[in-house]
């Protein structure tokens, strides 16, 4: 029976292996060029998620067990809404939809009403909206595929996740010290010294640093003070069982952690964005408040630790103050920001419950440019949701609301009682930086950038990843089988002492 099982293990073990470089690769190159915003990148990530989704779907009992119905449900509707877009109808019904009536006028006028031109899709600008469909295939495959992965590759991934943050942070230290000129800004003109990574836009390397921050934070907590438990004696009191804790193993992955974290909140700093800065001080009480009371998971070092590291970040937050007033930047567009919210506003009544169409949102803005910005190119809302409400319209609302209650009902399950595992760690720094993402969307357009977008769907898989259910379940199956073939066994004969050793060599 073991040899019949063995080939489908092995092979097992070869598509896990297949799907965690393809990932890993997928992050790495994600933020390379510029954050995937120009053509040739984003193609690449789109022709390699149609690589993981294609295997994935070739073995259907990877991904589908671990899909609840109402994961499926969304992200069915998530890829299904910009191809509703795409639908044509007739003319004169498209003239009669929500917004089109201006666009069917101004047709009409150019000689584009007669025939050839009887049908119309629904999106104001087709090819967009075709591109902006594609743009999600990414971080679809992202999410699905990193969910399908045993908790322990990917937590692998989370620390490659983390190397790929480093990295991106000290890059930005070194383009901060070079000035405007550097060459590691990769011909990126800015009006003023800030780091930018890899990006073009500094918020950008803040959103990537700002979701790395509270996963560095979670496992540097449950990294310090774990050691060997025969290494740690029950009767050992004070300093001796502090000191007994600092194994060396142990003790060298919390400086690493501890280094990966001051990195990326020092690059975080350096952008110089206001609200980076103001999110990761978020992200740093969150953590706080969390992690305090379950160091090396099950609060090792019991009140004295917990009053320690509420300190440690309460001391961080106070020296996090002085900064974001003197040495953050204003963003340039921020006095412009109530203007565009304002006219877009305005353009989602227009074309409410429809939406005009996915990727229109630049297109839409030439008709609505608020007479206060001339010059200025529109072609983003700075504020992720209200932009989605213009172009998707009520699905869009629907969808946004559905996302919240599933992070909501997922939180639930998440937070547990007793000791935590690194995991369970792991799973709540990534619960912390998706809010930390939702909020700076509110002001920014991060998910709007392939990178970001693509770490999103990596986090989120990690926020809902099943792990208690997927790997504890097992574990106690094979310990009762083995608990119950251990009964039927007989117990082995006692043991005797032959005749020949019976004799006392010293007897007289």
């Amino acid at each position: 029976m073991a040899e019949s099982t063995r080939p489908d293990s092995n092979r097992v073990a070869l598509s896990d292996a297949v799907f965690f470089y393809g990932l890993a690769g997928l992050l790495i190159f994600a933020p390379l060029i510029w954050g995937g915003i120009v053509p040739l990148p984003l193609l690449v990530m789109e022709l390699a998620a149609l690589a993981l989704l294609a295997g994935q779907f070739w073995q259907p009992s990877r991904a589908n067990p671990l899909l609840s119905w109402p994961m499926r449900i969304f992200l069915a509707s998530l890829l299904l809404l910009p191809l509703a877009q795409l639908l044509p109808v007739p003319l004169e019904l498209w003239a009669s939809l929500p917004g089109r009536a201006f666009y069917a006028e101004a047709l009409q006028q150019a000689g584009a009403g007669g025939p050839g031109f009887e049908w119309r899709a629904i999106s104001l600008v087709p090819a967009t909206t075709e591109s902006a469909g594609l743009a999600l295939l990414p971080p679809l495959a992202v999410f699905i595929t990193a969910l399908a992965l045993r908790s322990r590759m990917l937590l692998k991934l989370v620390w490659v996740f983390l190397g790929i943050a480093a990295g991106q942070a000290l890059l930005g230290l070194i383009q901060y010290g070079d000035g405007t000129d550097s060459p590691f800004r990769f011909g990126v003109a800015l009006s003023g010294s800030s780091a930018t990574g890899t990006y073009v836009n500094r918020n950008h390397l803040a959103g990537l640093l700002e979701m790395a921050l509270p996963l560095a934070l979670g496992l540097l907590a449950v990294s310090v003070g774990q050691s060997p438990r025969h290494h740690v004696s029950q009767r050992q009191h004070g300093w001796q069982r502090w000191l007994a804790r600092l194994n060396a193993a142990r003790f060298n992955q919390a400086l690493l952690f501890g280094a990966v974290a001051l990195a990326i909140l020092l690059g975080l700093i350096f952008t110089r964005s206001r609200s980076g800065v103001m999110l990761a001080m978020l992200g740093i009480l969150l953590c706080t408040l969390l992690f305090a009371n379950r160091l090396g998971g099950r609060n090792v070092y019991g009140l004295l630790g917990t009053l320690t590291a509420i300190g440690i970040g309460l001391a961080s937050l106070i020296g996090l103050a002085p900064v974001l007033d003197r040495f953050t930047m204003q963003d340039p567009v921020a006095d412009g920001r109530w203007l565009i919210f304002d006219v877009t506003t305005q353009a989602m009544g227009q074309f409410f419950p429809l939406g005009s169409g996915a990727g229109t949102f630049e297109a839409v803005m030439r008709r609505f440019h608020p007479a206060d910005l001339p010059g200025v190119i529109i072609n983003y809302a700075h504020n992720d949701y209200l932009e989605w409400l213009l172009e998707a319209g009520l699905g869009a609302g629907l969808l946004i609301a559905a996302g919240l209650a599933l992070y909501v009902r997922q939180w639930a399950r998440v937070w547990r009682r007793g000791a935590w595992t690194p995991f369970q760690f792991t799973q709540a720094g990534a619960g912390i930086a998706l809010l930390l993402m939702m909020l700076h969307t509110l002001v920014d357009f991060n998910l709007h950038i392939p990178a970001n977008a693509v770490f999103t769907a990596f986090l989120a898989a990690v926020f809902f990843h099943p792990a208690a259910e997927k790997e504890q379940r097992p574990s106690r199956q094979r310990k009762s089988s083995s608990d119950s073939e251990g009964s039927e066994k007989l117990p082995p004969p006692p043991r005797t002492i032959p005749p020949e050793n019976r004799m006392n060599p010293f007897e007289l």
